[in-house]
């Protein structure tokens, strides 16, 4: 499944915040995120499905600057903050319907040479996403992250916009999962 991911990064333009981010990205490099077995090409536009996100706004229609236009910025963070929302209560309301999620009894009944798959493998999966969305880890369900401080938490992208909003930059990149 594809998905798009806005990456925050701190740079000088638009060229250093794609350099940026490709290197990161990089399967080589060690921040390769894990959950994703591909990404937007390298050598050409990250953005993939999602190229022209920002048309019209930028001269790169694939990175914007925070300060190009505030406005569709904190539009477009508030929309992908959405959908992480979104899969939150989606992810709870699974648990809910598959009904009682007692973690004790996951753990008294664990077989360690056993495989099942049934409902409560299917919890443990989803209390697993939402706790790494809640731990602010990089997975295929933030679709935010701020690659300078390495966390799906924005407070650290919030303070840099107080303190050099000219060099913050999103650049939208499509992950397969």
């Amino acid at each position: 499944m594809h998905v798009c991911h806005l990456l925050l990064i701190e740079a000088e333009d638009a060229d250093d915040a794609i350099s940026k981010v490709k290197s990161t990205i990089e399967p080589d490099d060690g921040n390769y995120p894990t959950w994703s077995d591909w990404h937007g090409g390298l050598d050409e536009g990250l953005a993939g499905r999602w190229s022209g996100l920002f048309e019209g706004w930028e001269e790169n229609r694939d990175v914007l600057q925070y300060t190009e236009n505030k406005i569709l910025a904190d539009d477009i963070i508030k929309q992908f903050l959405g959908y992480r929302l979104g899969e939150l209560d989606k992810l709870l309301s699974e648990i809910e319907t598959a009904g009682k999620f007692d973690l004790r009894s996951y753990v008294e009944n664990y077989k360690p040479y056993e495989q099942e798959f049934n409902d409560a493998g299917m919890n443990l999966w989803r209390a697993q996403k939402v706790i790494q969305i809640l731990n602010n880890d990089w997975c295929s369900y933030t679709y935010i992250y701020d690659l300078q401080e390495h966390t799906a938490n924005l407070e650290y992208f919030k303070a840099r916009l107080e303190t050099a909003p000219e060099k913050q930059f999103i650049v939208p990149v499509d992950f397969h999962h």
